[in-house]
């Protein structure tokens, strides 16, 4: 399914007719100068555009308990999905006559993924006195194979069969004696299979003594088929350790403290999220070269080889602490973290020569993230027909990108991210550097607008420019799209029969870039439109008139975004069951997503990811609007 009628409700006059004036049997064919403009219309009443899904998911798990305390175990598992995707224009669409000489087009992709799973684990448990021991060894074997084709054409000689006779379509241009580069125009076939390996050893050892002291102790051995041939295994080991202090006989005795435990854990996971094959020498076609008047096809190298690939490591630290106070009537836990990734995977620049490619996909990178973590239960108020208890967690981050660079690979200290599209040229909005948190924008600090409707910004001297004036040297961090805090509150009520819960949440101290507003939110971007001013408003976007400085990326565009989501509402009503084979009836109502306080100006904060390298942004106008969802439901138990 396409989603791009949105996109287009941000751009199209809305008084548009949707058919022709002059052939009232045809759509309207809109081409207002921006770019993909379509009759939302036309498109959802004649493309056919959709996916045909198939998904199979099982496990099957054999326990076999050889002695009292001894037993093994041994799960299948089979995740498997097929899609067939399918995509038909007519040839009396507007689009189809007017931008490809009235052809029909069609295509089918098809994309199959399976995942096979063998895990065999043994587990042994014993007691002696006040020693308490539970050990767990196992082997586990990951089996991931991907396969799919795609084929496409255009021009067939009805639309009848829509999707259905791709061979029938006449675009496509026979093998020419001498055959050139364009020479193949839109027939188009293409395939793909590749598949991957992980398999693990692991163990895992849990011990307490007398329910006061714990450790525990793990240590994984995996391999992947996705690393160098020099670095497939990695080691990953962990350790945890536990004092529930207050049964010492030292801890001072108060009757408000029912339980306070201490602990601390270190541990390192892998990831070997990505492709197949990239630390291999793989090759490609490159079409035709000419050479001596002949044309040859040709092949050659696709990536360069990199037998060191190995496994990205996040190493977590923790130190935290656990209590039950009150009677129990307040409980937690506070939790201080440090993570470090290192050897970041991803592709990088490289040299040429002594490399065959300008980019290498390598392990270079590190980061590291530490917060305080919150949890916070309590039951405020609990009677024979009343109750009323409180759940809080918060957490902080403090996010650094610590290097670009390792013992092979040395590069630069920092990175431009955020390439914002046209129209006009307006750059990489944010830059990854050293020693800084990610997701910081960099671009020009606004002075405002003048009289005549420019952006004025501030040059490296302090100095007050208009925007199209000033030069790479003149930009600064100016903001962060990585949220500082996140917090959420539930609140749960009963009353006799009836129930309540409230969750909110939000997000605090980060800025977002408001693309939409850049892009279409001024008086300047709708210069050729037929646009009141009071459209505008008295916002600040309404000021930016003059078409010199409308591609001038700069904070001007940052708003806080900061929010608070009323997330979820559920009211119920429990009803006495009629029967006894009945244990309990209870009707519901559920409202999410309902209100979201915030200042940001263009929709949903949340539209905007805050994950991965580049929060806080939107590099296009996709669009797709938040939506509340009211549900309504019976819940029977027998």
């Amino acid at each position: 399914a396409s989603y791009n009628a949105f996109n287009q409700s941000l751009t199209l006059n809305p008084t548009l007719p949707v058919m022709d004036a002059k052939n009232p049997n045809l759509f309207n064919y809109i081409n207002t100068g921006f770019s993909g403009a379509y009759n939302p219309v036309e498109e959802l009443r004649t493309v056919l555009d959709g996916t045909e899904g198939k998904y199979l998911d099982w496990n099957a798990a054999f326990k076999l308990n050889i002695l009292e305390n001894l037993s093994t175990q041994v799960t299948l598992a089979q995740q498997s999905s097929d899609f067939f995707d399918f995509n038909f224009t007519p040839s009396y669409n507007t689009g189809a006559i007017n931008g490809n000489s009235g052809r029909n087009s069609a295509g089918r992709n098809y994309k199959k993924s399976d995942q096979y799973v063998f895990e065999w684990t043994g587990n042994y448990k014993q007691s002696f006195g006040r020693h308490n021991i539970n050990v767990l060894g196992g082997y586990a074997y990951n089996y991931f194979l991907y396969s799919g084709m795609n084929a496409g054409n255009q021009n067939f000689p009805s639309d009848v069969l829509t999707y259905n006779n791709l061979g029938s379509g006449q675009y496509d241009v026979p093998i020419p004696t001498n055959p050139q580069p364009g020479d193949y125009t839109f027939r188009s076939v293409g395939s793909y299979k590749n598949d991957a390996k992980l398999i693990a050893f692991f163990g895992r050892v849990n011990y307490d003594l007398a329910n006061k002291y714990y450790a525990s102790a793990s240590l994984r051995y995996e391999g992947s088929s996705k690393f160098g041939r020099l670095n497939k295994w990695g080691y990953f080991p962990a350790l945890s350790l536990g004092w529930r202090i207050m049964e010492e006989d030292f801890f001072p005795k108060a009757s408000w403290i029912n339980d306070l435990k201490l602990r601390a854990d270190y541990g390192e996971t892998g990831n070997q999220d990505f492709g197949s094959y990239l630390s291999l020498d793989t090759y490609q076609g490159y079409g035709y070269f000419a050479f001596n008047g002949a044309s040859y096809q040709v092949w050659g190298p696709s990536q360069n080889t990199n037998y060191d690939l190995r496994w990205e490591k996040a190493q977590n630290l923790n130190f935290g602490v656990d209590f039950d106070l009150f009677q129990r009537k307040i409980s937690g836990s506070i939790n201080y973290y440090v993570r470090t990734n290192k050897d970041l995977l991803g592709s990088y620049n490289v040299p040429v020569p002594p490399f065959v490619l300008t980019t290498t996909f390598a392990n270079v990178g590190t980061m590291k993230n530490s917060g305080l973590e919150v949890q916070l239960n309590a039951k405020i108020l609990t009677q024979k027909d009343f109750s009323y208890s409180v759940s809080f967690a918060g957490a902080s981050n403090s996010n650094k990108f610590v290097s670009f660079s390792n013992d092979i690979y040395k590069g630069q200290n920092f990175q431009f991210m955020s390439y914002m599209p046209s129209p006009g040229s307006p750059g990489p909005a944010q830059r990854l550097e050293e020693g800084r948190r990610i997701g910081s924008f960099y671009m020009y600090e606004s002075a405002g607008i003048d009289a005549t409707g420019r952006l004025m910004v501030y040059d490296k001297d302090n100095n007050i420019i208009p925007g199209n004036t000033a030069k790479e040297e003149d930009k600064r961090f100016v903001g962060n799209g990585l949220p500082l805090f996140t917090a959420s509150l539930g609140q749960n009520f009963t009353y006799k029969n009836f129930d309540l819960s409230v969750f909110l949440r939000g997000s605090f101290k980060y800025d977002l870039f408001n693309t939409t507003a850049f892009y279409l939110g001024t008086p300047v971007t709708q210069s050729g439109a037929n646009v009141l001013k009071s459209a505008y408003g008295n916002g600040k976007y309404a000021a930016l008139t003059n078409a010199e400085t409308y591609s001038t990326l700069s904070d001007y565009f940052l708003e806080k975004g900061d929010f608070v989501k009323i997330d979820n509402i559920t009211i119920g009503y429990n009803i006495k069951p009629p029967v006894k084979q009945i244990s309990s009836i209870r009707v519901y109502a559920v409202a999410r997503n309902l209100y979201t306080f915030t200042k940001f100006t263009t929709g949903d904060p949340e539209a905007i990811s805050v994950n991965g390298l580049t929060p806080g942004i939107n590099t296009s106008l996709s669009y797709y609007p938040s939506t509340a969802q009211f549900l309504a439901g019976l819940q029977v138990k027998f």
